[in-house]
């Protein structure tokens, strides 16, 4: 089993998506292969500011209709590269996502504030419609699919905003119902369960460590961070133009690159970080 992670800038637009959608199928011809996928650019942002728009001014039209948007022009991009791909049930989900979405803003202009549970509940949405498309368009293109609900495969406690995963005890729900042969593994990043069967998130940015817990579950061969830059650089080539790609980097070093902060950012086109585990 191979684990690879795509973040959000990677699942920005069915451009990009197709094109992480070619690298899983890829790895697919190797071993069995399971996803982890982010919320495409932009819109865990955009889930954020239903939550402040909300709680500041009772209502969260905008971005929700932003949301809509973007979604849309996803699922209509990956039809034009996937003629056979069925996008009805796609809308359907998405429908479905933003009238839970509203059902949320109502309550939480009600009582004036967000509770962490339902906030959690709010910022996953994107990882869970990520997940819809890439099954929708892989099966278009022949494959089966397994979708991994993190809710209940990761056994996780702490708050709902930053929970930790128990790995010994999600390993053994993964023993008791496996990931099916032949089939390829998708699973939204950035959440897990609670004790009470609740959905509590890892974190921001947390779909690099339920890709490193998932690879541990699973017993994988490798766990492999995908992202769109060329490499690693000496430092922000966005904020400094003459930033040099660095030929080679120790583990030591990603490790202290990661504890200041160290970010990746849209360069060129989606490429492997060999050992970005650490970077991503």
């Amino acid at each position: 089993m191979r684990v690879l992670k795509f973040g959000g800038t990677s699942l920005a637009d069915a451009e990009r998506f197709s094109r992480a959608a070619d690298i899983i199928v890829s790895n697919q011809g190797q071993s069995d292969v399971s996803a982890v996928l982010s919320a495409p650019a932009k819109v865990t942002n955009i889930l954020v500011s239903v939550v402040d728009n909300t709680v500041k001014h009772g209502e969260a039209e905008l971005p929700l209709k932003e949301l809509e948007s973007l979604f849309t022009d996803l699922f209509h991009g990956l039809a034009e590269r996937q003629p056979n791909l069925d996008t009805q049930p796609l809308f359907d989900k998405l429908t479905r996502s933003l009238g839970q979405l509203r059902q949320y803003v109502h309550g939480m202009s009600l009582l004036g504030l967000c509770p962490d549970s339902t906030y959690a509940r709010v910022v996953s949405k994107g990882e869970r419609l990520s997940v819809a498309a890439m099954h929708a368009l892989l099966e278009a293109r022949g494959y089966a699919v397994f979708d991994i609900d993190p809710v209940n495969y990761f056994a996780a406690s702490g708050s709902y905003l930053s929970a930790e995963v128990d790995i010994e005890a999600s390993s053994q729900r993964f023993k008791q119902s496996p990931i099916p042969e032949k089939h390829i593994g998708l699973m939204p990043g950035f959440m897990a369960g609670n004790e009470n069967g609740e959905l509590v998130t890892l974190g921001r940015n947390g779909s690099d460590y339920s890709a490193a817990v998932l690879a541990a579950c699973v017993r994988a061969e490798c766990c492999e961070i995908w992202t769109d830059v060329d490499g690693v650089y000496n430092c922000d080539p966005r904020l400094v133009p003459d930033a040099r790609l660095l030929k080679s980097l120790s583990y030591q070093e990603a490790m202290e690159l990661s504890y200041f902060g160290a970010k990746s950012c849209i360069l060129k086109p989606l490429r492997q970080l060999p050992g970005s585990i650490f970077l991503a």
